[in-house]
Parts: C-alpha cells; sequence; structure tokens
C-alpha cells in the first residue's frame, strides 16, 4: 500500500462510500486496520494547469508581458516607460476596494489605452461582463472595430480567449469563451439597459451624446444601474478631456474622494515637484513667433528647486521617476490607498506630463490662445486638462460707452486695411453697420442705421465711401466684404418670403462683395461654413446655378465679440466706437445676455426685443473671421505687395458709382 500511494495525494475517508464494494471495502479496511480506508487519486496535466493558483501580478505588469498596441505612435509590445504616469492609473483602478476611477485627461495622454490594458488583465485574470460606453453609435462601431477587438487578436494570451466563430466578434458583441465584451452607446436607453455588467467605461464623457434625455435619466445613472449584480466587486472608469466646469467629467473628478496628481522627479537634483504651465519658458513672451516655437523646439521646462533646463528628453525623464500624489498633500498615492481604502478616486493628466506632446506644442497652444477665446479653450482643455470657465456676460451702458472714441461717425480710423458691413433683413428695411479692421482684428464701428429699401441697400454697399482719417479729402474706402441675413420672415406679398427676396436679389447683386448668411441651427467645428444650395426655402423651387450661403455659428462669434469689448487699446483685436454713438446702439448691443439654464448650460438669451444692431455686428464680424476666405491677413499681404495708391482709390465718379471697378481684381476673389 504504501508504494501504492507514494507521490499520489491521499484523503482519509471515514465510513464507507457509496461509491465503494462492501468486498472492496472489507479487503482495503483489513489491510488499513480499525474501519479506514485511503483512497489515491491524482490530477492530469491539463486540470493541473486550470486549477493551479496563478501567482498575483499587477496589471501594469501584465502589460508589458501581454498587451500589444496596434494604433499608436510606438506600435508593438506596450512599455510601461513611454507613459509611466499610467502605471499609477492602471495599479490603483486594481485595488479591490476601489470601485469608481475618473480620468480627466488630455489627448495623446495613453488614458484610453491604459484603460485597455485593464480591461485584458480582466480577461485574463478576473473575467467578467464588460460595456464599452460611447459618446454614439459610429464611434462604438470603430472603436469595436479599430481598437478593442485588434487588442485582443493581437494579443496571444487574450486571443486564446476567442471562441473562433465569426459572428461572436461583431462590432456591437464580443463573446469570448468565459465572458462578453458589450459595445454601446450613451443615446440608447435600450443598449444601456438589462445587461448586468461588472466592468465598465464611459469614454468621452463630456462629448455630446451624454447629456440626459427627455425620457430619460442621465446616460451615467443609466450606466451605474447595470452594475447591481456586482456591486460588491465592480469597476467603473469614467474617462474624458473636460470642456466646461459643468461638464460631466470634471463634475465626476470633484465627486472622487481623492484626486491624484502627478509629480515628477528632476534629473538633476532629484527632487520631486508637480509639473505646471508657469515652469515652461520660452524667448519673446507673448510676442514670440509661435509657428517658431513649434517647428525648431524652442521652450523648455525649469525646475523649480534647481532651476534645471529641461527638454523633451529631459522632462521624459523626470516623468519616469514620477508617483501620483495625493492633492494638497504630499502622501503617496499606494500609501493613501492603503491608509485610507477610498471607493470613488480620480486622476488628473494634463498634456506636459505626456511622451507624445511637446512643451513647445503646449506653448504655441498657448500663443496660439492669446487671440481667441476659442483657441483658448482648446488650450485649458486639450493642454491643461481644464474646463473652459464661462464667464455670464452682465454688461452695463458704461461699459459699451467706454469705448468711444474721439473720432466721428462716417470716418476711417488710420491703419485700416477693409471695410466690413453686417446688414440684418427686417419685414420691412434693414438694419446694418459698418467695421474698420486693422491687421490684428482690431476694428472701430465706423456708422450704424437703418436702410429702408433695397435700393438703399445696393448704394450703402456698392456705392457708399467713407473718407480715411487725416488722409485728405480725396482719399477714401468703400465695401470690401458684407454679409446679409437671409431671414426676416413674410414679405408683404403672401406669395413671396423675404427669404426668397434675398437670395433673388444676391443672384443679381453679389458682385462678389456681399454674401448671404444665415444663423446655423446648432454648434458648428467653425465660426464660419459655406454651403450651396440650390433649393428655394419654400416649395423646393430650383435655384439656377446655386447660391452659396454662409452658416455662422452666432454664439462663437457672439463669444468673441464680448471677448473683445474686454480688451484695451493696448491689446490686439480691441473695439472702438465712433464719438457719435448713441444709447440706441447700446440697448440693442445689451438686448442678449449669456445665462445659465436650470441644467447649468450657458447660453445667448435674448432679453430685450431688439436686438438688431448685434446681430449686424456679429455678421460684420463674420466677414472678418480668419475662416471666411480670403482673410484679412490674406488681404494685407496683398496690400502690401501692391501700390499703396491703389489701395486708396480717389472717390468713384457718379455716372460709374454703381461699379466697383476702382478696386483691384484679387480684392473679390473668394
Amino acid at each position: 500500500m504504501a508504494k501504492l500511494f507514494k507521490d499520489k495525494k491521499e484523503i482519509k475517508v471515514n465510513g464507507r462510500p457509496a461509491w465503494c464494494s462492501p468486498g472492496l471495502w472489507k479487503t482495503l479496511a483489513a489491510g488499513e486496520g480499525k474501519g479506514l480506508c485511503r483512497v489515491a487519486f491524482s490530477f492530469s496535466k491539463s486540470e493541473r494547469r486550470v486549477m493551479r493558483k496563478r501567482k498575483p501580478i499587477k496589471v501594469s505588469e501584465w502589460a508589458e508581458k501581454h498587451r500589444v498596441v496596434v494604433l499608436s505612435r510606438l506600435p508593438g509590445i506596450w512599455r510601461n516607460e513611454v507613459t509611466p504616469h499610467m502605471v499609477g492609473v492602471m495599479d490603483g483602478a486594481a485595488r479591490p476596494f476601489v470601485h469608481v476611477i475618473s480620468i480627466c485627461k488630455t489627448p495623446q495622454s495613453a488614458g484610453t489605452e491604459a484603460v485597455h490594458n485593464f480591461v485584458g488583465y480582466c480577461i485574463d485574470r478576473d473575467p467578467g461582463p464588460v460595456m464599452y460606453i460611447f459618446a454614439d453609435e459610429n464611434t462604438a462601431k470603430e472603436n469595436s472595430q479599430d481598437r478593442i477587438q485588434p487588442m485582443i487578436k493581437s494579443s496571444p494570451r487574450l486571443n486564446s480567449y476567442m471562441t473562433g466563430v465569426e459572428k461572436d466578434a461583431s462590432s456591437m458583441r464580443i463573446s469570448l469563451q468565459h465572458m462578453p465584451i458589450y459595445l454601446a452607446w450613451a443615446r440608447s436607453a435600450s443598449r444601456l439597459a438589462n445587461k448586468p455588467i461588472r466592468y465598465g467605461i464611459a469614454d468621452e464623457i463630456d462629448k455630446e451624446g451624454y447629456e440626459p434625455g427627455k425620457k430619460e435619466t442621465h446616460p451615467l445613472n443609466l450606466i451605474d444601474k447595470r452594475f447591481t449584480t456586482f456591486r460588491a466587486n465592480y469597476k467603473f472608469f469614467k474617462i474624458s478631456t473636460p470642456t466646461m466646469e459643468t461638464g460631466n467629467i470634471w463634475v465626476a473628478l470633484n465627486e472622487a474622494d481623492v484626486i491624484f496628481d502627478y509629480h515628477v522627479k528632476c534629473p538633476f537634483c532629484e527632487q520631486l515637484q508637480l509639473m505646471d504651465f508657469k515652469g515652461i519658458k520660452w524667448e519673446g513672451g507673448s510676442k514670440a513667433d509661435r509657428k517658431a516655437i513649434l517647428n525648431k523646439q524652442l521652450a523648455w521646462y525649469e525646475c523649480e528647486h534647481c532651476k534645471g533646463k529641461w527638454d523633451d528628453e529631459v522632462r521624459n525623464r523626470a516623468a519616469r521617476g514620477g508617483v501620483w500624489m495625493a492633492r494638497g498633500t504630499s502622501i503617496s498615492m499606494d500609501t493613501y490607498l492603503d491608509r485610507f481604502r477610498p471607493s470613488n478616486i480620480g486622476f488628473h493628466v494634463p498634456a506636459w506630463i505626456s511622451y507624445f506632446v511637446s512643451l513647445s506644442e503646449c506653448v504655441h497652444a498657448f500663443l496660439k490662445g492669446l487671440d481667441s477665446p476659442l483657441e483658448m479653450q482648446d488650450f485649458l482643455n486639450g493642454y491643461c486638462a481644464l474646463p473652459w470657465k464661462e464667464t455670464v456676460i452682465k454688461k452695463d451702458e458704461d461699459d459699451i460707452m467706454s469705448h468711444k472714441n474721439e473720432l466721428p461717425a462716417g470716418v476711417v480710423p488710420k491703419g485700416t486695411i477693409a471695410l466690413t458691413c453686417g446688414v440684418d433683413m427686417q419685414q420691412v428695411g434693414f438694419w446694418f453697420i459698418v467695421k474698420a479692421w486693422k491687421k490684428d482684428l482690431s476694428s472701430h464701428r465706423v456708422q450704424y442705421g437703418y436702410l429702408p429699401t433695397w435700393e438703399a441697400v445696393e448704394n450703402e454697399i456698392f456705392n457708399t465711401r467713407y473718407p480715411v482719417e487725416g488722409d485728405g479729402p480725396g482719399v477714401t474706402m468703400g465695401i470690401w466684404r458684407a454679409a446679409l441675413d437671409t431671414g426676416g420672415g413674410k414679405s408683404k406679398d403672401d406669395d413671396w418670403s423675404r427669404t426668397e427676396e434675398a437670395y433673388e436679389w444676391l443672384r443679381k447683386n453679389s458682385r462678389g462683395v456681399v454674401f448671404g448668411v444665415k444663423g446655423a441651427s446648432r454648434p458648428q467645428v467653425a465660426k464660419v461654413i459655406p454651403r450651396v444650395i440650390d433649393k428655394m426655402a419654400r416649395g423646393n423651387r430650383p435655384i439656377p446655378g446655386g447660391l452659396v450661403l454662409y452658416f455662422l455659428d452666432t454664439d462663437k462669434l457672439k463669444d468673441t465679440f464680448f471677448w473683445r469689448m474686454e480688451r484695451t487699446t493696448k491689446q490686439s483685436q480691441h473695439i472702438t466706437l465712433n464719438a457719435d454713438t448713441g444709447m440706441d446702439y447700446v440697448l440693442q448691443i445689451l438686448a442678449e445676455q449669456k445665462q445659465k439654464d436650470k441644467k447649468g448650460k450657458v447660453t445667448w438669451v435674448q432679453t430685450r426685443r431688439d436686438n438688431h444692431l448685434l446681430d449686424c455686428e456679429i455678421y460684420s464680424d463674420a466677414c472678418a473671421d480668419p475662416e471666411w476666405a480670403p482673410s484679412l491677413s490674406f488681404l494685407a499681404e496683398k496690400m502690401a505687395e501692391s501700390d499703396p495708391g491703389e489701395n486708396t482709390a480717389p472717390p468713384q465718379d457718379p455716372g460709374t458709382a454703381s461699379q466697383p471697378d476702382n478696386r483691384p481684381s484679387w480684392y473679390y476673389r473668394r
């Protein structure tokens, strides 16, 4: 018996089990004595492999062994040294008591890839149902095909869990041998319902699509309900680049029990420090050539302790020696997690700690933002990982009147390179504004008023010329570009709308100077986008040859207008008004205010009946916007190349005033 049971596992059985015959029991009992039976058994190689207790491994260590990156500047096996700041994110999220992880990040910071690593680890080590949620259906399908499935198939370890059945790897569901992976989008309540999940990844939660619906609660709340079955050990990742202070990711970050910031270690003095944009230096300050800084990589970081000068490579070395610390403390992430065991944690990831973003790129974005509130928002969101703080604008009459100067109405200031005109069409008549622009996009209100007829509009745009300050009685300027609003309601003739009147008038009178504009019904990528229309507004009557309309993001243009109102005459893009500006102008400019609604969303709200001159300001500004080609900068370059006298032509002869033939041909090029 001793030989029989050598190198075998043994179990002592008290009493005869049902599977043991009486005869066998009697024989065995006689050999062992006292009615005890020893039963020997052994596991097969496959059984031992399945039941073997695997050695614990961190998510970051697993990623370096088994994760293969496909869509990346550095494809291949995942290397923690490239994005060392993500090691703490992966390992911290894996703590058993941590359930909600908010990652407020910038693009190119590897945040989403780190979460993919976590999912890969769970497939291999801690399986459970997974759901990826994206802003819209197309994004969900693209991520399934381009990122999630390639992540699984490119890794030999993860690929071993594929079933091999073609239909088990669809764009909206991936069925592995031991767990499902669901794909969903925020606006589809049905995709978010009736699926118990253990791991949820909500990607780019500040994008359009994650707002509450009319009939359903907030998408993030719907996702949270899917964890009920796994409430003891679920993980909910919320990932996004921030937008506004009321955006989902900024709210989620500030709801966390603790926020962790990444502190880097100076390679020279070995002191830890939290990198800040203030530490990024470059020559020339706000007047520096941003393109030269970006192209020649002229920016550097200055260590706050030893004043050491870091280029991008030294910055990368500093990041590799960094640690995550609880915000407002000197406690490392590991120590904090061990001591306080928080269930909801947040990570803040700015661009300048990322291998993929150069210091010069950050400076370029900042300098670009000095010239535009939209570009400054891009810098704060996309590089600082900070929200854009929407100011609820409340101007008063004195604020507007403070922009008046001594120049009388109808006079063009020195240095003007072009005049633009905005025309707001009413059911009867038109409001208009004429603005003078300098090369730095500073503007001056030359004239404003009311025009009763189409003939008066033609005369203002094509015939009227304004004298230039100090250049003598014969030097005048005409309108370079005009924008006519194509709205206006019904015409006096019920069979003909004002919009159709505007279309017909533009087709006959554009002359490459005046263009139709229309406010966009929703936010646009650009403030000004041209589109060709080929049908009338009513009845679908064709427009022979089509008509170009410029669709305007009026909210963005209003933001820019009032931002310029905040600037002083020593800054670029400031605004001045002529000395004859009256209270009628001021009241119409203040007819709209930026206010927060019940959901915290900031929008422009009309508070007075008449806002026509504000609309004219927006149309006139659109004419000079850099996104409307040819831009003012192009115009300035052409003027510099041409004879100065060509730009300040004498007044037209009354007999030929309707033909703007005194302007160079490139003046009208679109």
